[in-house]
């Protein structure tokens, strides 16, 4: 039984790795059914380990044997936005997106290299034609996630205006969606922007996000696919991979539900 002298030190939230596994491990199923991505790009670093956890649900068969499983690869982008970056002004601070590391220009291009190979052996061909899922741990001013995608849709534009166009016309659709560990609802409305979908349902296709039938193939898909496991206030989440006492963490982490605050809300799967 909670004594009623224990309390709280403030109002943030603290996530458990157990809890977040379970919101991805839900989310997931969504996301394999209605997006079922071939590739993930993950920011650094907040969005490593919900990508590794996500990968466990995401697998498809292998290209050689449809009896196994392929995991899904996990690129890397690195985007300041909180962090302190060599240039970077006080004024600009949470405000202006640098980028500390990107994908090489392979990846915005085909690939057939045996080099080019996933660890089964299935030969990866970069993000073009290809169902690419975002990957970061929370959407909070959704300055960062904007720049992400942004940024991917222009360099995959650039990589199938650099095709020729027989090989450019026999690529599916490239679509993109995002995931997000926590989506922090603001009554003052976020500061970035994303063409979300706005009729997306758990009930959607494939088949309801708008293609430019016009381009002949290799189109980029309309908008972007959103995908948060649960939904907070604005309020600070503290993640279990950025504390140095867990055993503190998780104690204050279950202090919260015995007391019946500080907790996450369903997320996208959930409605």
């Amino acid at each position: 039984m909670t004594s009623s002298t224990e309390q709280l030190p403030d109002d943030h939230i603290r996530a458990t790795y157990e809890d977040i596994h379970v919101q991805i491990a839900q989310t997931a199923k969504l996301i394999k059914r209605q997006f079922d991505p071939d590739v993930m790009v993950a920011i650094s670093g907040g969005g490593l380990i919900p990508a590794r956890i996500l990968r466990t649900f995401l697998k498809k068969p292998s290209a050689h044997d449809p009896n196994k499983k392929r995991n899904v690869p996990i690129q890397a982008i690195g985007l300041a936005l909180y962090e302190e970056v060599a240039g970077s002004s006080v004024e600009n601070m949470g405000r202006e997106v640098v980028r500390t590391q990107w994908l090489d220009e392979g990846t915005f291009g085909k690939r057939s290299s045996r080099e080019d190979r996933g660890e089964d052996g299935d030969k990866e061909e970069g993000l073009l034609g290809k169902r690419i899922l975002i990957v970061d741990e929370v959407d909070d001013s959704r300055t960062t996630l904007q720049y992400a995608y942004q940024e991917l849709v222009k360099d995959v534009k650039a990589g199938l205006e650099a095709l020729e166009p027989e090989a450019r016309a026999k690529l599916p659709p490239t679509r993109f969606a995002i995931f997000v560990v926590h989506n922090k609802v603001k009554d003052s409305g976020k500061r970035g922007t994303l063409p979300l979908i706005p009729s997306q349902s758990s009930s959607s296709t494939l088949e309801d996000q708008p293609v430019d039938s016009t381009s002949g193939g290799g189109a980029v898909a309309e908008g972007v696919w959103y995908y948060p496991a649960g939904e907070t206030g604005d309020v600070w989440v503290d993640y279990p991979w950025e504390t140095e006492d867990i055993a503190e963490h998780n104690r204050l982490a279950n202090l919260a539900k015995k007391l019946g605050v500080n907790q996450v809300g369903a997320g996208v799967a959930s409605r």
